[in-house]
């Protein structure tokens, strides 16, 4: 038994066990997900062969490329050891020790991760490319799962909002490894034969598919970030009917929906005199000319009958006219303007022409029958409003978030050399808004959104720079190796790091610490598996 815990080849297949269960593991399940980080560590202790891993961490590794020749980057182990170790280090200052230890708690891939796979061999192309394919397949799978359900085909679950149908996780950070997963899917053309290419085809297809119908922003931009690097890889393939269709698709996807939001609505205008005064019921409207509060080119405040409202609301919500919808912002004024945009008027008999369908739309925040429609296009309809409508922030994502980072530049004003310490972001937080007067409602009062700020007011400066040293010396090394899967994985981190705050759930920080563990050591194509015409 000794003799065989002691070879080689059980370490060797013990620690891809691991890998392969955090692979299916990161898209669906906590549980996997713990599961395959302690059996990597596990991995790593039992094998031996110290001499060997301190040799991995200590030297550079020079990896050969058709190119040029690159830095294995130890440095990126360095740095995310050191990341991780401010996390220490800021304790010393941290009034809130039971935030912080959970914080360091679920940090933990960061640290374990980067060393127990940096400190071994680079796994194998098969090997590697086993890990990528496991990781893709449960993202399909998951993602028919998700959507089967939603569509009341599978299971008996009820949803009240599109959130929901992430089953397994969280819906942002699940939408952007659904966009990874369309960029993988390119990757294996490239990398299997032929005669695959009509399957994978199809998985990013379905990968697109799913993006636009979840209504995930940040998914979006994770799917747009891999079709431009599609493009970019395409051009360098020199595939130059593939980089042109890419290119086209790309810029539609991107100039259209801008076009669209930032162009105006053309308003209706009125005339007081013209305006009845009085509803079916006898009551009198309340008609308010001056307010700039449109919906579809209507006015909000025009046509009110706050008594029939009221009475008419109640009768068919259990959540009250006075109260507040799902997504934080008073039923009242979610309703007033959905009616707006059905051109119905605010008063009794436009309450009863709302199907049931409107009323769960109202109550789950959504305040205009443009942004009910299915996909994207719901999504950026509500977007076009808020451009158009700036002020209120409660229930409005885009206007909350820039109130975030207002905040957030406020605090890094006054800690910005040594931040608040790992477990007080959310106390400082709650302190500035204070301090700011902000209009946010206490339950929309919430942290950066945005993962460099957090480093920075978590760390201060110090804090920052390693964080960002970290991202540019991965995309650094990525991009001299001309490594496809590796420099999409860093750029949507990247980019989604501007407006999420990725790695303070177990998912993100997972996703981020295992690829990055994992693409540490850039490889190229095997010659044999390369498919130059795609």
């Amino acid at each position: 038994m000794a003799n065989i815990r002691s070879g080689s080849s059980f370490h060797t297949n013990f620690h891809f066990f691991g890998a392969a269960v955090l692979a299916i593991g990161i898209p669906c399940s906590t549980v996997l997900m713990s599961i395959g980080t302690m059996v990597l560590g596990l991995a790593f202790l039992i094998d031996w062969h110290w001499k060997e891993k301190w040799e991995h961490l200590r030297f550079n590794i020079q990896l050969n490329t058709s190119n040029t020749k690159i830095s294995e980057g130890n440095t990126l182990i360095y740095l995310c050891l050191g990341f991780f170790a401010l996390h220490f280090i800021a304790l010393m200052y941290s009034n809130d020790l039971t935030y912080a230890l959970n914080d360091i708690r679920v940090k933990l891939p960061l640290l374990v991760l980067p060393l127990v796979l940096g400190a071994r061999k680079p796994f194998e192309h098969k090997h590697l490319r086993t890990l990528l394919l496991l990781y893709v397949l449960t993202l399909l799978v998951s993602s028919i799962i998700n959507f089967l359900s939603y569509q009341q085909l599978l299971g008996n679950r009820t949803y009240d909002d599109i959130r929901g149908m992430s089953l397994f996780g969280s819906h942002i950070r699940y939408g952007i490894q659904i966009g990874f997963a369309a960029a993988l899917s390119y990757y294996f053309i490239r990398v299997f034969a032929k005669k695959w290419m009509f399957v994978w085809v199809v998985f990013i297809l379905w990968f697109a598919f799913y993006t636009y119908y979840s209504q995930i922003l940040s998914g979006a931009i994770s799917l747009l970030i891999s079709f431009g690097m599609i493009a970019f890889e395409a051009l360098r393939q020199r595939s130059k009917k593939l980089a042109i269709v890419s290119l086209c698709l790309l810029a539609a996807l991107i100039i259209i929906p801008i076009v669209y939001i930032l162009t105006p609505v053309k308003q209706t205008h009125y005339s007081l005199e013209k305006l009845d005064k009085y509803t079916a019921q006898g009551n009198p409207y309340s008609h308010d000319l001056r307010s700039n509060m449109f919906a579809e080119g209507k006015a909000i405040f025009v046509y009110v009958c706050e008594k029939e409202l009221r009475s008419s609301w109640n009768a068919r919500s259990a959540i009250k006219y006075d109260s507040l919808d799902l997504k934080g912002y008073p039923v009242k004024f979610t309703l007033m303007r959905y009616l707006t945009s059905r051109d119905l008027r605010k008063d009794a008999e436009g309450v009863s022409q709302l199907s049931s369908s409107d009323i769960n739309d109202i109550e789950n925040g959504i305040a205009s029958a443009a942004e009910s429609k299915s996909g994207l296009l719901g999504r950026i309809e509500g977007i076009r409003y808020q451009v158009h409508h700036p002020g209120e922030a409660n229930g409005h994502s885009l206007w909350q978030r820039i109130e975030y980072w207002k905040t957030g530049i406020h605090i890094i004003q006054h800690h910005w050399l040594f931040g608040v310490g790992t477990g007080d972001v959310q106390h400082a937080f709650d302190q500035q808004y204070k301090a700011d007067q902000s209009r946010l409602l206490k339950e929309n009062r919430h942290r950066a959104h945005n993962s460099y700020l957090t480093a920075w007011i978590s760390f201060g400066i110090i804090g920052f720079i390693v964080f960002l040293w970290m991202l540019l010396r991965f995309f650094k090394i990525q991009w001299k190796a001309h490594y496809f899967p590796g420099l999409v994985f860093i750029l949507i981190s990247m980019v989604t790091f501007l407006i999420e705050d990725s790695l303070e759930t177990q998912m993100g920080v997972t996703f981020f610490a295992y690829f990055y563990a994992l693409f540490m050591t850039p490889q190229e194509l095997e010659p044999e598996h390369r498919n130059p015409s795609v």
